[in-house]
């Protein structure tokens, strides 16, 4: 992929990179947070590196990329410091203005330290907090350069850190990010909703799990961040590189999607243990492991052996046989479709019950 990430169609102006700059030496930001959040700011691979080649450098989607600066790179000194500053993919005048004022921000938090004023939060954190006051969300959303009503939608992944970079690179391929943040060991990230129906990529990374929330305003960030957080209860690390998959498989999925499912994610670990099939469906899996249950959730939702098969790809009689045995412990018959619905909810739960510690 692209290392810069793709370029905005429209940079900003002059003014607007000055405040941008102002704004981080404001909160006191350390180089690494500078550079990173500048490369998020332009969309465009960013790069500090000093005399003894050492420094460091973000792509456009805020990912950590080579120090050494492209050969299409724009680049100027920094004062004081030595070395230099790098953009790459940006048109010259841009470039130009943008690099003077990186450099001018670099020598300062080089020379005097990055604690010009006591650090705040950073603005997507503040926004996904669920205790933060209304004056600390307006200014976050002042930083961000986006306002209460723009659209927005937060998506969640986790896995090898490799798969999570890739991935986050082909989001950004078609969706704006906003803001990044790592919370409670889960890449977390803004996007700008801009009318699309959904987070559209080739594919998920083997072992990444994904999920993103619906659309809602940016002062409900802490809504999609709930609603994200809640589908991605329910995902499945990705099993190969590229689509298309299953619904069985869980990658990538919708919050907008949950409906009444969410509220399942209310429900405390007690009150899941509580239900007698939870119990029944961990001795499942102690015995047989994941892959009945996969079997077991494809059959609640299709009600019917030979399509269950095709989702798990199995031959419908080892469905057939995966089935029965469920039906011995559960104590009744999965040819209803009321059973299958109530099963399906089990399964559910049980799911959420295995994962106590990722509960919002």
């Amino acid at each position: 992929m692209n290392s810069q990430g793709p370029a905005s169609t429209k940079q900003p102006d002059e003014s607007t990179i000055t405040a941008f700059f102002d704004t981080q030496l404001f909160e006191g930001v350390d180089l690494d947070r500078l550079i990173e959040r500048a490369a998020l700011f332009m969309r465009a691979a960013v790069g500090r590196v000093r005399d003894d080649g050492g420094g460091v450098a973000r792509n456009g989607c805020g990912a950590l990329t080579p120090v050494g600066s492209p050969l299409t790179a724009f680049s100027v000194p920094v004062v004081g410091s030595g070395g230099r500053v790098w953009a790459d993919g940006l048109p010259e005048p841009t470039a130009r203005h943008f690099l003077n004022r990186l450099s001018a921000a670099v020598s300062i938090i080089e020379r005097w330290g990055a604690a010009l004023t006591h650090p705040e939060s950073e603005p997507i954190s503040v926004l996904i907090n669920g205790t933060s006051s209304e004056a600390a969300h307006e200014s976050a959303l002042t930083r961000l350069g986006i306002t209460r009503d723009t659209e927005i939608r937060v998506l969640l992944c986790s896995g090898p850190d490799a798969g999570v970079e890739h991935f986050a690179e082909a989001v950004a391929d078609t969706q704006k990010i906003v803001a990044r943040t790592d919370h409670q060991g889960k890449a977390v990230l803004l996007l700008m909703a801009d009318g699309a129906d959904g987070v559209t990529v080739p594919g998920v990374p083997v072992d990444v799990r994904a999920a993103y929330s619906r659309i809602v305003p940016a002062a409900r960030t802490r809504e999609a961040y709930v609603n994200a957080h809640d589908a991605y209860l329910f995902t499945r690390p990705s099993p190969h590189d590229r689509g298309p998959y299953q619904p069985i498989h869980g990658v990538l999925i919708d919050g907008a999607r949950l409906t009444g499912l969410a509220a399942l994610c209310r429900l405390s670990h007690d009150e899941i243990d509580a239900v007698p099939e939870v119990g029944v469906l961990a001795g499942l899996f102690e015995q047989y492991g994941e892959q009945i249950l996969l079997v077991l959730e494809a059959y609640a939702i299709t009600g019917s052996l030979r399509k269950a098969a095709a989702q798990v790809y199995l031959h419908h009689n080892s469905v057939a046989y995966w089935v029965q045995k469920a039906e011995a412990e559960l104590g009744y018959s999965l040819a209803e479709p009321n059973r299958r619905a109530q099963f399906f909810v089990t399964v559910c739960l049980y799911r959420l019950w295995r994962q106590q510690d990722e509960r919002v």
